[in-house]
Formats: structure tokens, sequence, C-alpha cells
């Protein structure tokens, strides 16, 4: 459990950072900076209804088959390379189009994410 919580303070971290890195201040950033969190948010909840269950992805499966340790920092990874991408995109392009782009974007992978944590939850743990 306390690998959960230091994955969860990490990846909040990595979301809060790369938010409050740009100087300016162009329309559209307040939403996008919502989306990352959003975002994390949402990874993190379906990190936490994942936890032990049979993982149907191999490459977050463990050895045994289950999702873990592992595939959390696969994923957490995962969410921490795009959102440096999604930096370095709106770092070069600092346009109230782009912000809102990426926020469609973090907002629709968040209710992709929190429908199947939703789904995990509802579904009985096989042993």
């Amino acid at each position: 459990m306390r690998i959960f919580l230091l994955l969860c303070l990490i990846q909040f971290g990595v979301g809060a950072a790369s938010a409050q890195l740009t100087i300016e201040r162009p329309e559209g950033r307040k939403l996008w900076m919502a989306s990352v969190s959003a975002l994390a948010v949402a990874n993190t909840l379906d990190i936490h209804s994942s936890w032990g269950k049979h993982e149907l992805n191999p490459l977050l499966a463990s050895s045994t088959g289950r999702f873990g340790q592992e595939g959390a920092l696969i994923k957490l990874g995962l969410q921490g390379g795009l959102l440096g991408l999604e930096y370095l995109i709106t770092r070069g392009h600092p346009s109230g189009k782009t912000y809102k782009i990426l926020s469609i974007f973090n907002f629709g992978a968040s209710a992709s994410l929190t429908s199947i944590a939703f789904r995990n939850y509802t579904v009985p743990r096989s042993r």
C-alpha cells in the first residue's frame, strides 16, 4: 500500500510540475491544466481498480498475469511521457487552439480510463 501511495504522489507531482512550467498565460491554458489533473486522477483510479487483478494487457501484466508494481510504473511512465510531450508542444506553440486540442485529447483519455476503472470495480475479482 505504501508503494501505491508513493506512485500516486509521483503521478500528481508529474502532472503539477508539467502544468506549472509555462510562464505565458494564453487562452485555454487553465482548461489544459484541468485536463492534466483529470488525466492524473483517472490514471490513479485505473491503477487502484486494477491492482492485484488479472491483467489482459500483456505489457502491464506481471509474470503471474496480475497487475502490480511493474504495470503501475509502466502506466506512470507512459503518462509522464505524454505530459512531457504535451509540455514541449505547448512550449513551441503556446496558442489557445493548441491548449484546447490537447485538453480535448486529455479529457477523452480520462473518460476512457475512468470507464475502464468503473468496469474493474464492478467485475468480481477472480482468484
